[in-house]
C-alpha cells in the first residue's frame, strides 16, 4: 500500500512539474511575441496635423476642407516660413517642407533655401504679424494681410504692410501645402499672377 501511495505521489509530482514547464514555456512565448511586436513598433510614427490652438471646429469631406481649418492651418504655416530667426530657420523650412505638395515640393524647397540662405547670410530676423485672415474655400486658399517685420543683427531694416497666400492640396487625407507666396492686398489670392 505504501509503494502504491509513493508511486502515486511521484507520478502527481512529475505532472505538477510537466505543468509547470508548459506554463512557464508558454509565458515565455507570450514574452517573446510581445517584444516582438513592440520591436516591429517601435520607430514607426505617424504625424497628424493639428493646429497648435484649435478655436472652431473643422471638417474635412472628399476632396474638401472647412474653411476655418484653411485658416488656422494657413496661420500656422506662415507663422512657420515668416516668424524665423538664424537659429531656428533650417528647423522650421524642414517642418514646413513635411507638409509640402509633392508635385510642388522641389519649387518650395528652392524658395525656403533662399530665403534660409539669406536669413542666415545676414544674421536676419523677421516678424509677420497677421492682421486678416481671407480664406477662399472653392480654390483651396487663404490670403494673409499683415505686417512683415525684418532686422538685420539688432536694428529694424524694415516694416511693411504685406499679404501672403497659402495655397493647399486635400489628398489622401492630408492636407498639403502647394503654395507660399507673397500678393497684394489688390490681389490678395494672386488671381491677376496666375492667370498670366
Amino acid at each position: 500500500m505504501r509503494l502504491r501511495t509513493f508511486t502515486s505521489e511521484r507520478d502527481n509530482h512529475r505532472a505538477e512539474i510537466t505543468f509547470m514547464r508548459i506554463a512557464v514555456g508558454g509565458l515565455v512565448l507570450a514574452l517573446l511575441a510581445n517584444a516582438g511586436a513592440l520591436l516591429g513598433v517601435a520607430g514607426s510614427e505617424r504625424t497628424v496635423l493639428v493646429p497648435p490652438e484649435v478655436h472652431k471646429t473643422f471638417w474635412v469631406s472628399g476632396q474638401k476642407v472647412s474653411a476655418d481649418y484653411l485658416q488656422e492651418m494657413a496661420y500656422w504655416y506662415a507663422g512657420l516660413a515668416l516668424n524665423i530667426t538664424p537659429h531656428v530657420a533650417e528647423y522650421q523650412k524642414n517642418l514646413f517642407l513635411k507638409y509640402a505638395a509633392p508635385s510642388e515640393y522641389g519649387r518650395l524647397q528652392a524658395e525656403f533655401g533662399a530665403r534660409t540662405d539669406f536669413i542666415r547670410k545676414n544674421n536676419a530676423s523677421t516678424q509677420f504679424s497677421a492682421q486678416s485672415v481671407m480664406p477662399d474655400e472653392t480654390a483651396m486658399k487663404v490670403a494673409l494681410a499683415g505686417v512683415l517685420m525684418t532686422w538685420v543683427g539688432d536694428k529694424k531694416a524694415s516694416e511693411k504692410q504685406t499679404t501672403y497666400v497659402v495655397g493647399f492640396r486635400y489628398r489622401n487625407g492630408r492636407l498639403h501645402v502647394s503654395e507660399f507666396r507673397e500678393t497684394s492686398d489688390r490681389d490678395p489670392f494672386g488671381a491677376d499672377a496666375a492667370a498670366r
